[in-house]
């Protein structure tokens, strides 16, 4: 009987194991002339063209990337090939964090459907807007915790020390990484 309830307490504690926090407010991240919106399991691409950086209308909308895959990390949303002369698929690695920035990846999609035989063009970075790196970049300009913490809607000066100080502690980690 012991041996029982030990193996359903068992079970019981690893279908409750941590899951990974994904946020429900809609985060924006900044990838150049891209705007990247994630709200929930939805991501939207919004590329301004440049009839729009010239002062005429709007933006060119890509429509939602689709969610691909998910690992420990983050959420892969893609823009499949949708056709046989599409060349081109983008990846969106989204962290599960919503204060980490994001990647976008450019492929070369002419070789097949499969990501399997897709050659990597590009990488580039897409800041989270009031995230680690966002928060950063405005201290290191010269605005002060209480001015990062008023611009970025936390609760206090303290709030922005840690997110300067996760900032800094990644990019230390990437530096003697990269060394």
């Amino acid at each position: 009987m012991t041996n029982r309830f030990l193996l359903i307490a068992i079970v019981f504690a690893a279908a409750c194991a941590n899951q990974p926090q994904r946020t429900t407010t809609p985060v924006r991240y900044a990838c150049g002339d891209t705007v990247v919106m994630r709200a929930g399991e939805k991501l939207t691409v919004d590329t301004r063209t440049a009839a729009a950086s010239a002062g005429d209308v709007g933006t060119e909308w890509l429509g939602p990337a689709q969610l691909g895959w998910t690992d420990d990390d983050a959420d892969h949303f893609v823009t499949w090939p949708h056709a046989t002369t599409d060349v081109e698929a983008v990846e969106y690695v989204v962290p599960h964090d919503a204060r980490k920035d994001a990647f976008e990846k450019r492929y070369d999609a002419s070789a097949g459907y499969s990501s399997s035989d897709w050659r990597l063009l590009d990488k580039r970075v897409c800041r989270a807007e009031g995230g680690y790196n966002d928060a950063l970049a405005r201290w290191m300009n010269g605005d002060s915790l209480d001015k990062v913490a008023r611009d970025l809607d936390l609760e206090d000066r303290g709030a922005a020390r840690q997110l300067v100080r996760k900032a800094l502690a990644q990019l230390q980690k990437q530096y003697f990484k990269d060394r």
